[in-house]
């Protein structure tokens, strides 16, 4: 008699010690995980006519206007059963951005990319925030409106640290093994904001995130 292992099926238990997902915001709404936050007219919309389908950030456009997607309050990855997220995502202006592109607990424990005019990015910088300590380094590569893979990979050999890799190439300063979010309580999701530093409207697409994890 053969054996057949079956494949666990994906799940939001934030006890999972095997989980995976994927959206590539293909419909006409968005799926029942997400939440879209934002303030100052903050909007987002799933466009299928746009590859294949993606999901819009539009922010308003009023200077720290801002428009966000996350999965509400469901926040089930953990750094130490080794996450792994991915994320297609393309700015549609540069200057007077700020764009982070997160797997997020809340704002003092949180693993990013981030560009962000206002403090001088003219490069994507990498950043992990363990109860509000922060490291923060500069990737090396720089802002354009192309279309770019951002994977955050979590490790726990040797102790915690997070690789960062932007289409398939690790960054420079990566891995970051310092100010790692610990806590056990500190279970992550995915979360993208954009942000408007002037008073114009700034756009995002989002093609797809996906996410695992494996102890």
């Amino acid at each position: 008699m053969s054996h057949v292992r079956f494949h666990e099926a994906e799940c939001l238990d934030s006890q999972s010690d095997h989980l995976w997902g994927f959206d590539d915001f293909w419909g006409d709404s968005l799926d029942a995980r997400w939440r879209l936050t934002g303030s100052g007219g903050g909007i987002g919309a799933v466009l299928d006519s746009q590859d294949g389908g993606v999901y819009r950030l539009s922010t308003g456009a009023t200077n720290g206007n801002w428009s966000g997607i996350d999965w509400s309050d469901l926040r089930t990855l953990h750094v130490n059963k080794n996450i792994c997220a991915d994320y297609r995502v393309k700015l549609l202006q540069l200057g007077n951005n700020w764009l982070e592109i997160t797997l997020r607990y809340d704002a003092n424990n949180r693993i990013f990319f981030r560009y962000n005019t206002g403090v001088g990015d003219t490069n994507w910088m990498v950043s992990t925030v363990n109860g509000g300590a922060q490291t923060v380094a500069d990737s090396g590569v720089a802002i354009d409106t192309d279309y770019h893979i951002f994977r955050i990979e979590c490790h726990t050999h040797g102790g915690s640290h997070v690789h960062f890799y932007i289409d398939g190439v690790e960054c420079g300063n990566s891995p970051i093994t310092t100010n790692v979010p610990s806590d056990a309580a500190d279970y992550l999701a995915p979360y993208i904001i954009l942000i408007t530093n002037e008073n114009a409207a700034k756009y995002a697409y989002i093609d797809y995130i996906a996410w695992r994890q494996n102890i």
